[in-house]
């Protein structure tokens, strides 16, 4: 009894499963479909099979054509030309234009047919008795529609769309439409439909991009063969797709762009568009001057290309290296290709190529070359992201070299007045330490003279000469506990009641720390030299302890209002500490008369002709000649110089 009713809810579940999976629905939904166009007397026809699966969805066949089904698009039926166009590019499977969305119906014009497709560039195949199916999709289709496609000024398609870099193009009856995703510009013929086509919003998702390059490249029988796999995404707004036979990398920025072999997979070694500094691809990958070889160019602000070569294999030239090798013709020049990466000695990067070698001097901006004759050439040659202006100079190999201008040089006059402001709050700050005197206080009673201890001749009280105990004309008097308020206007009343006692002198005098004067330490006070406030020239206590750092070039933090009063002081304080904030010192300075001398609290070199800054931790430190230092690598920065590599 248990087992027969176990045996009997296996079954009831088995059948709840089965009615409730993906291909029964397929299958009622197909069957629907056929049986409300007709069924067997339809121009589908009989069913030749099985519902089966297509890709995402499912599909089946019948002898006059097939009803394609997925949960998102419903179950649509394609005959004849159309359905053997849509199989001939992949089908539901990998066609890149996704499930029909529509069934198949008579188009506009005599004597045509049409039906769309799901794909995110809104792809129709569209078919005529005389020119065949074609597909018009993306901007295209757009552009069409917009000249009122089949029975507008264009007429109906005539071919397939084909590509010339980033320019599309499609033939129609009576003319033809072309796109270039790089300007997001449409041009037509004939040439005045243009104009109407000035509003028109052809935006590109990053499938539809992607799919575009990849047909462009030949689809599933072509250099990068069938999709591998799912999109994926790539740092923060980029897209990736693999393929059998290579990548194809979108960025809002730069668009899809495809790479192949060897070229891929160097730049994959670097760490591909996340993970290298090369930036994602700006073109696909195209065939190079040398029989055999390939290249790619990426979006890095030095410009730089991998170049591929069978002889030699891939190799990334940029920046000084790519301008320079441009300008000598390239690959087809007299360097060649590309034998290595670039190499960094000092101030010197260089590479080498089959037919010789490019150098290029940071420090100086000049380059040399082997053969040497072709330094000339290069000569005024501007370097892609450096932002120099013409008057660089070349110089051939072992010749002697001379100093140019540079651009980087304007932050010279900006380091002297940083420096110079920086000695004008180290004046501030040694007004302020300077004693101010106290404001005005009302009359103090003062016991009356002795009219014999004063002498006409003299003129000197008469106490210095008796030498009278200075106790015996001492008074009290109540001293206030602060000094050095903001204004000289009478201070508002204060409770005397915790100000202490402090007996009263005159001017010029103290207490007497010894009995007999004769022994007191009459030495003058000691004058405060520099050397009392660090070491150095410039040392770390030329400002106020606590004080915020000024940073010069990116705005100065001050500790007060310039021109206002200082904050008072109380007497007998504690002294300050002075160097004991490396804070307070400026992030600026210049070469002692060792300029290979570190400065106490500047540790990042800086070398103004290439722009590039040094840390301790970098191999050309030692090396690097410093025309100026910085506290930190962010004073550096701010101040528009690079971290050397």
């Amino acid at each position: 009894m248990a087992l027969g009713l176990a045996a009997t809810v296996t079954v009831l579940l088995s059948v709840q499963t089965a009615t409730a999976s993906p291909d029964s629905d397929a299958h009622d939904a197909i069957t629907a479909a056929w049986q409300a166009a007709g069924g067997d007397g339809s121009p589908l026809g009989a069913p030749k099979g099985d519902v089966h699966p297509a890709g995402p969805g499912f599909a089946q066949d019948f002898n006059g054509g097939t009803i394609y089904f997925t949960p998102e698009t419903g179950a649509k039926a394609l005959y004849g030309a159309i359905l053997d166009k849509y199989e001939s590019l992949g089908g539901a499977a990998s066609g890149g234009l996704g499930f029909p969305n529509s069934d198949e119906v008579a188009g506009l014009v005599p004597d045509s047919r049409l039906a769309t497709f799901s794909g995110a560039d809104n792809p129709l195949i569209y078919w005529t008795s005389e020119h065949g199916a074609h597909v018009v999709r993306g901007p295209i289709n757009a552009g069409w529609d917009k000249l009122g496609s089949s029975t507008g000024a264009l007429g109906v398609p005539v071919e397939d769309e084909h590509y010339d870099g980033a320019v599309v193009t499609q033939k129609f009856s009576a003319g033809a439409l072309s796109f270039d995703s790089a300007t997001k510009t449409f041009t037509t013929v004939p040439p005045e439909l243009a104009a109407q086509l000035a509003d028109v919003q052809a935006q590109v998702d990053p499938t539809a991009a992607i799919d575009q390059v990849w047909r462009s490249a030949g689809g599933p029988s072509g250099a990068l063969g069938a999709k591998q796999g799912d999109e994926y995404q790539v740092g923060e707004n980029g897209v990736g797709q693999d393929f059998a036979r290579g990548k194809i990398y979108f960025s809002p920025v730069t668009g899809a762009n495809a790479l192949e072999g060897e070229v891929l997979a160097k730049y994959e070694s670097l760490g591909g568009p996340a993970g290298s500094d090369l930036g994602f691809p700006i073109t696909s990958t195209a065939d190079g001057a040398v029989s055999g070889s390939k290249f790619n160019s990426f979006a890095a602000e030095d410009e730089p290309v991998i170049f591929f070569s069978p002889d030699n294999g891939a190799f990334v030239v940029r920046s000084a290296m790519k301008a320079a090798w441009d300008k000598l013709d390239g690959a087809s020049g007299k360097l060649g290709a590309p034998v290595g990466d670039q190499t960094v000695d000092g101030d010197v990067v260089s590479q080498k190529f089959t037919g010789g070698l490019i150098a290029w001097n940071q420090a100086t901006n000049t380059f040399s070359t082997e053969p040497a004759d072709l330094a000339q050439a290069l000569s005024g040659l501007q370097i892609p992201g450096m932002n120099l202006p013409d008057g660089s100079t070349a110089t051939s190999s072992g010749a002697g070299r001379e100093t140019h201008w540079n651009w980087m040089w304007v932050l010279i006059p900006v380091a002297v007045l940083a420096v110079l402001g920086a000695l004008a709050g180290a004046a501030m700050w040694w007004q302020r330490r300077r004693p101010v005197p106290a404001p005005p206080r009302a009359p103090i009673a003062m016991p009356a003279p002795v009219t014999d201890d004063y002498d006409d001749d003299d003129e000197q009280w008469a106490h210095h000469d008796h030498r009278g105990d200075p106790r015996e004309h001492e008074g009290t008097v109540r001293l206030p506990s602060r000094y050095g308020s903001s204004s000289y206007a009478p201070e508002p009343e204060l409770s005397t009641s915790s100000i202490p006692d402090a007996p009263w002198l005159h001017y010029g005098e103290a207490e007497a720390d010894v009995d007999d004067e004769d022994e007191a330490d009459t030495a003058p006070t000691r004058v405060v030299t520099e050397e009392d406030f660090g070491t150095g020239r410039h040392s770390v206590g030329h400002g106020i302890a606590g004080a915020e750092p000024r940073t010069f070039g990116a705005g100065v933090t001050e500790t007060r209002p310039f021109g206002s009063a200082p904050e008072p002081r109380m007497f007998g304080a504690e002294p300050r500490t002075f160097g004991a904030d490396e804070s307070a010192h400026p992030v600026m300075h210049l070469p002692l008369d060792d300029p290979y001398q570190q400065p106490a609290g500047y540790p990042i070199k800086a070398n103004i002709g290439s722009g590039l800054y040094y840390t301790p931790q970098n191999a050309l430190y030692d090396d690097t000649l410093a025309e100026i230092w910085f506290a930190t690598e962010e004073a550096a920065r701010l101040n528009g110089f690079t971290r050397a590599g």
